[in-house]
């Protein structure tokens, strides 16, 4: 019996053989303007997001006992998904923060309320001045939310 070996064309192989195309700098260039055709969308609805969990959550909110924990969560994760056109902010990680108390107060069955607004404050004052604070005083806020949204009354 005789084996016959057969090697089928390799189109990646020949494509990176063949000249043209785009070069790096070039595609990096391209994808960067693409993000960047983002940024006012995202920045909007950051800002809307922000003002729905105010209007919804925030301490002046008349049926925030009647909210769901999964509709905190929701919303925060809405902040992580538009949070990278506010690099260096720490909007992000407050906003896992708070996804982290969501689903803490959730296992829990009750809200802790005084940790949702401690989050939603932290939040408001990353969005308007986050970038702006020294990294040590951005970094020992984020870890004193980290903390809230994951203190458990009942093991203290």
């Amino acid at each position: 019996m005789t084996v016959r070996k057969f090697k089928p064309p390799n189109r990646l192989s020949k494509m990176i053989k063949e000249r043209g195309g785009l070069l790096a700098q070039d595609a990096i260039a391209a994808a960067e303007a693409g993000v960047e055709s983002l940024r006012e969308a995202s920045l909007a609805a950051l800002d809307e997001t922000l003002a729905e969990i105010e209007t919804r959550f925030g301490k002046g909110a008349e049926n925030r006992e009647s909210e769901s924990f999964e509709a905190l969560y929701v919303l925060a994760s809405r902040i992580i998904d538009v949070s990278a056109f506010v690099a260096g902010t720490g909007l992000d990680r407050a906003a896992m923060s708070l996804c982290g108390l969501a689903d803490n107060c959730a296992e829990a069955g009750a809200w802790r309320w005084d940790a949702v607004d401690v989050h939603l404050n932290a939040l408001k004052l990353l969005r308007s001045v986050g970038a702006s604070l020294p990294t040590a005083q951005r970094d020992s806020m984020l870890q004193g939310l980290y903390k809230v949204s994951h203190f458990r009354p009942e093991e203290a």
